[in-house]
């Protein structure tokens, strides 16, 4: 079986995590369902009011036993949120976007292990610098929000020995087993993957959302600024769409002179709520979406060139440990 020191520390039989897809994207089920299976379950709560964030947490520790995490994004967020993982003690808090040395003290008096996820070795070696327990390093394959600078292959072993002896976490680009023993060679202690898991039963994308991942090829993708409202200058990947083809025939236009900006394209159900989406939100359609997918951010890695199906996320977990280890990984 595939296991690593940072398993052993983190306390999860398998190095398999979801990532902690925002807005509750990757909630308590799919974080359930991986966790039970071995790995890492994340919940994905940037972007949610404290409220949600401790009864998200309270809901997934009521569903299992097993050590979990939560993901916070620093741009999104506010003390108060930090602060009820602390006082929840979450066993891992990955945060995403910014510098998190502020955080390193409280969150070990918490019992909490902080994972700071960036895009480059000198981001890797700032939060090394600062204490956190380790680093997930993001290749430019990623979906969603994106702070990569090259290909994971690229950065990852500079990573590793950038922070040695900090345990290191791959993400973006993977999602088979032949991606899981490859990130493994290259000195990864785990890894994270959200597009493979986004496309789970068990996640809270539109099932129609799920079926344009299946269908994706990389050349789909888009790493743009495109969708801004709610997080401006943030690039991430994306699918396209007719809003992206829409801004690029009007010339890719600067905020404020693209196509239909300021028209709202779609609610989204939040704590009982109804939320109108403006176009070009940051936010995804999630179940309880009302709108066209065509008007909506539809985040996606490169990483759907393996994803041929929806499925468990327990059987994606098999299946990768599986296929890892037909591959010669070792761990």
């Amino acid at each position: 079986m595939l296991h690593t020191d940072l398993c052993d520390r983190v306390g999860v039989a398998l190095p398999i995590w979801n990532a902690g897809m925002g807005g509750g994207l990757a909630g308590v089920d799919l974080a359930t369902a991986v966790a039970e299976a071995g790995g890492l379950g994340v919940l994905g709560l940037g972007g949610l009011p404290e409220p949600l964030v401790r009864e998200h947490i309270r809901q997934l520790r009521a569903r299992t036993d097993r050590p979990f995490g939560v993901n916070l994004i620093m741009p999104l967020m506010d003390d108060e949120t930090v602060q009820c993982c602390f006082d929840e003690r979450v066993p891992v808090l990955v945060l995403f976007w910014g510098d998190p040395a502020p955080y390193v003290e409280r969150a070990h008096a918490a019992g909490t292990l902080l994972v700071v996820q960036v895009g480059s070795a000198e981001q890797a070696r700032q939060a090394a610098a600062a204490g956190v327990d380790a680093v997930m390093i993001q290749g430019l394959e990623a979906g969603g929000h994106n702070r990569g600078t090259a290909p994971l292959a690229t950065v990852l072993p500079e990573v590793v020995d950038a922070v040695a002896p900090v345990p290191v976490v791959a993400a973006g680009g993977i999602a088979d087993g032949q991606g899981v023993a490859s990130a493994l060679a290259q000195g990864a202690q785990a890894v994270s993957l959200g597009t493979r898991f986004l496309a789970s039963d068990e996640s809270l994308a539109l099932d129609a959302y799920k079926q344009r991942i299946v269908q994706a090829t990389p050349e789909d993708t888009l790493l743009t600024t495109l969708f801004d409202v709610g997080w401006p200058d943030a690039p991430h990947r994306v699918l396209r769409n007719a809003t992206v083809t829409a801004w690029e025939e009007a010339g890719s236009p600067p905020p404020g002179e693209r196509p239909g900006e300021g028209d709202t394209v779609g609610t989204m159900a939040l704590a009982g709520a109804r939320v109108p989406l403006p176009r070009y939100s940051i936010s995804m359609p999630t179940v309880g979406f009302e709108g066209d997918l065509e008007d909506q951010v539809l985040y996606c890695g490169e990483s759907c060139a393996a994803i041929h199906d929806v499925r468990p996320a327990a059987d994606i977990v098999r299946d990768l440990v599986r296929d890892a280890e037909a591959a010669g990984a070792t761990a």
